[in-house]
């Protein structure tokens, strides 16, 4: 049975109740509505950090040549002609790494809790923010759709190419619209913003999370189209209300207590829901961990990590190279390392976006799988297919339709409408896999984020190990000894007389 939800009066009259004076929420909510899964932020974050650091540099690039210009009296047309060609790229991508550095903080992931009196806003915009039932004021919570003009990536590349190759003849704009639905609330008066996105499947739950407060403030939880699959519903002949088919020979009215007979069909019909419903064990413990699952604050903190991540792999990995430029000169392999920030910025964005998955996945039951609020409060929940009563599952739990075979989940939406999202599909079978196929896509992903990682930390070991194995050897250095005084020479000795030669003899006659 869904939890009764108050329907405030909305007369001028009612006075409003500031958010500060509010009770503390329950310790469940009601209902919880994953407004923001965190995709957004994270392409932000990725994106902030593959441009302020270039753009950074260009600038420095600039800098450097105006100093350049100055010492060697350069003219001044040609320096100022070179100093904006390096400066432009710089301050495009560093307007749009901040752009998206502020865009990461106001899409962060976000979920709404709706409590008996009011809302609680979880993670994103307006984290911690509680807004009262009564001081919503028409038209109580609404989506825009609009678009801003923002710098991208490629518009930007495509801008200097251009640039150079027509010579100015023909330039491309380095920004284009882009697409953004925003949710708005209408507190005491005043428009207040709750969420942003830019990407669709965030849109789908922004509008989901504004009917389910215009329908709860409005009291209207009661769908009123016909339902999608007609079903017999068997009613009680004394009071007229529901009956929940049940495998036995009758069951109790839940309005007046009156034994209401079970007609073989539908008996037999309830048999095999409770048959299929025990044989699904697992499916249903999946389901409560999807539900059950870390509020988005958690989220949110893995998210800073990795951006953390992705933005200090630049000043490191450019901190290396410029101490090796200052002691050995700038030489050709420094030109290719300069890029390999690149890998740990795809393997953090990598590691951020797989913890999504789940968020996703919830929010895929949010809006295709959550029953229908009873017709009065009292009542069971009804199925989202063909609208009959469904047995008493608690809130977030699973019921299988007795009628119908269809399973719901009870209390997790409380739209009064009905969308193909939440009719079309039968079981859950097809949600799982398309959770599972994400899973193992992200899973995969994370494994190639593991090793661009590593690749980025190898090759950085490998520049540091190069450099010094390259480096000329320095020659040892010599340390002077002191002059040594010369020893006294001795007096040379006179020369020796020769002794007197001896005349020859004669030789002797015959």
């Amino acid at each position: 049975m869904t939890p009764s939800l108050p329907h405030p009066p909305l007369q001028p009259t009612v006075p409003t109740v500031p958010s500060a004076q509010l009770a503390p929420p329950a310790a469940t909510p009601l209902a919880r509505l994953p407004l923001q899964i965190g995709t957004t932020a994270t392409w932000s974050a990725a994106r902030a950090a593959v441009a302020l650091f270039p753009g950074l540099a260009f600038l420095g690039g600039a800098v450097y040549c105006v100093i350049n210009a100055v010492q060697k009296d350069v003219p001044p047309i040609a320096a100022v002609m070179l100093t904006a060609m390096v400066a432009l790229p710089g301050v495009m991508l560093t307007v749009y790494a901040v752009t998206h550095l502020i865009a990461a903080v106001k899409t962060r992931a976000s979920d709404l809790l709706l409590y008996p009196d009011g809302i609680l806003v979880d993670g994103g915009y307006l984290h911690g923010h509680r807004i009262g039932w009564r001081e919503l004021q028409p038209p109580f919570a609404q989506i825009e759709d609009t678009s801003a003009r923002r710098l991208t990536l490629w518009r930007i590349f495509l801008f200097f190419v251009t640039l150079l190759l027509t010579k100015g003849r023909r330039i491309y704009s380095p920004v284009e619209p882009v697409r953004i639905w925003r949710l708005h609330v209408w507190q005491a008066g005043q428009k207040r913003l709750v969420a942003e996105t830019e990407r669709p499947i965030e849109r789908d739950s922004m509008a989901a999370a504004a009917a389910s407060m215009q329908a709860v403030v409005q009291g209207q939880r009661y769908v009123e189209q016909a339902p999608v699959i007609a079903q017999q519903i068997l009613v009680c002949h004394a009071c007229g209300g529901p009956a929940v088919p049940d495998d036995a020979p009758a069951v109790t009215c839940a309005y007046c207590r009156t034994a209401i007979p079970m007609p073989p069909q539908l008996r037999q019909q309830a048999a095999g829901v409770k048959a299929m419903a025990q044989s699904r064990e697992t499916t249903a413990k999946m389901i409560a961990k999807l539900r059950d699952q870390p509020r988005a604050t958690r989220s949110n903190g893995w998210l800073l990590v990795f951006t953390l991540l992705m933005f200090a792999a630049w000043p490191v990995g450019w901190g290396i190279i410029a101490y090796r430029v200052l002691g050995d000169g700038f030489q050709l392999l420094d030109a290719l390392f300069l890029a390999l920030p690149l890998a740990a910025v795809l393997g953090g964005f990598f590691l951020a976006r797989g913890r999504l998955a789940d968020r996703g996945a919830l929010q895929m039951l949010t809006l295709g799988f959550g029953a229908l609020a009873p017709r009065r409060d009292g009542e069971p929940s009804r199925c989202r297919r063909c609208q009959g009563p469904l047995p008493h599952a608690g809130t977030g739990g699973v019921a299988p339709c007795a009628y119908c075979g269809a399973e719901n989940i009870i209390g997790l939406d409380l739209r009064p409408g009905l969308d193909p999202a939440r009719t079309d599909q039968h079981t859950f079978d097809a949600a799982l896999k398309t959770r599972a196929k994400e899973k193992l896509l992200w899973a995969v992903l994370t494994g190639v984020a593991v090793i661009a990682l590593l690749g980025w930390a190898a090759g950085t070991a490998f520049y540091i190990v190069g450099q010094d194995d390259d480096a000329p050897a320095k020659p040892a250095k010599v340390v002077p000894t002191p002059p040594v005084a010369p020893a006294p020479r001795a007096p040379a000795a006179p020369p020796a007389t020769p002794a007197p030669r001896s005349p020859a003899k004669p030789p002797a006659h015959r």
